[in-house]
């Protein structure tokens, strides 16, 4: 009798995981900014989908104007330059009766699986490319964030007050990710 394996759980924060690639960052002395480090999460996400068919971060990862965002982390970098290369690890917040309260500083732990090795092989696939470059692939034609963003009745932008807003408070879903990077898979035969 074969022994049935128990799928994989999610065991980490989008801040957890964001403070991985901060830690890469500061190793390397590159250029991790605010609008990249949000990139690099969902390319995490959406590849660790693919292999895993479970999310990475429990964090749901919005369709904001210049990409896929996850609040979290864009709350514990709000107050940081949004230009500036990030080196310093975030502190987690969860919402509590309208106030954020600090849960301290998450870090990914190496479990003996093959999670280290997709977090490398994002960092190496996706930070040497410029903010704005990462931002044109999330919004490529039939990505998530562009089914989202665009699907008729989610976005009415309008051009004399859309710079007020640099996000649109929709929900990209993991199944959605899920299918998008699997497409890039090699197929079986």
């Amino acid at each position: 009798m074969t022994e049935a394996h128990e799928p994989a759980r999610i065991i980490y924060s989008a801040v957890a995981v964001a403070n991985w690639f901060i830690g890469r960052n500061r190793e390397e002395n590159g250029d991790l900014t605010h609008l990249k480090l949000q990139k690099l999460l969902y390319f995490a996400q959406g590849w660790h989908l693919a292999y895993n068919d479970v999310p990475l971060f429990e964090d749901p990862i919005e369709a904001w104007k210049y990409g896929p965002v996850v609040r979290p982390v864009y709350r514990a970098l709000s107050s940081r330059p949004k230009n500036e290369s990030i080196t310093e690890p975030i502190e987690g917040y969860v919402l509590r009766g309208g106030d954020y309260t600090v849960l301290g500083t998450p870090e990914m732990i190496s479990r003996g699986d093959d999670t280290e090795r997709l977090m490398r092989s994002v960092w190496k696939s996706y930070s040497g490319k410029r903010p704005w470059e990462l931002v044109a692939i999330t919004h490529a034609k039939g990505s998530p964030w562009d089914i989202v963003a665009n699907s008729s009745g989610n976005v009415q932008v309008n051009a004399e007050t859309s710079w007020f807003s640099d996000y649109y408070d929709l929900i990209i879903p993991v199944e959605l990710m899920r299918s998008y990077f699997k497409s890039f898979l090699p197929k079986a035969e």
